[in-house]
């Protein structure tokens, strides 16, 4: 039988610890697919966000940085500015990236900081992890 689905190598095999209808498990492994296919595993750099994903450095096999809630992408601007080599993300979720984060998302991008965001949105603010 041909193997069409495996689990990528960018992930860990830690179980999830998020609720059953979160996306954040999903984005997890659309992040580690992309990863895989990309090959940069070794040279990419995540910034979680506080609240639910902000353990998230359990289940990627990268490196990880947290930060203060709201303060991904300056963080990640920072980690890029020194090592302009990596390949550098904040994974940040609707409450972290448009709420008291917008600032320096906002300035990040007016900068053309050479940085990925991803936005988890659910529309509820519901990803602070209370």
């Amino acid at each position: 039988m041909k193997k069409v689905f495996s689990r990528p190598k960018s992930l860990k095999t830690t179980a999830f610890h998020y609720c059953g209808c979160c996306g954040h498990s999903i984005a997890h492994r659309l992040i580690a697919e992309s990863i895989d296919e990309l090959d940069i595993q070794g040279r990419i750099i995540g910034v979680p966000p506080a609240g639910c994903a902000v353990i998230s450095h359990n289940y990627f096999d990268i490196d990880m940085l947290e930060s203060p809630h709201g303060r991904g992408c300056a963080v990640a601007t920072g980690i890029k500015r020194i090592l302009p080599d990596r390949v550098v993300f904040s994974y940040k979720g609707d409450g972290d990236l448009v709420a008291i984060g917008t600032a320096e998302t906002f300035h990040a991008a007016n900068r053309g900081e050479n940085i990925t965001v991803i936005f988890i949105n659910n529309a509820v603010y519901g990803m602070t992890g209370g």
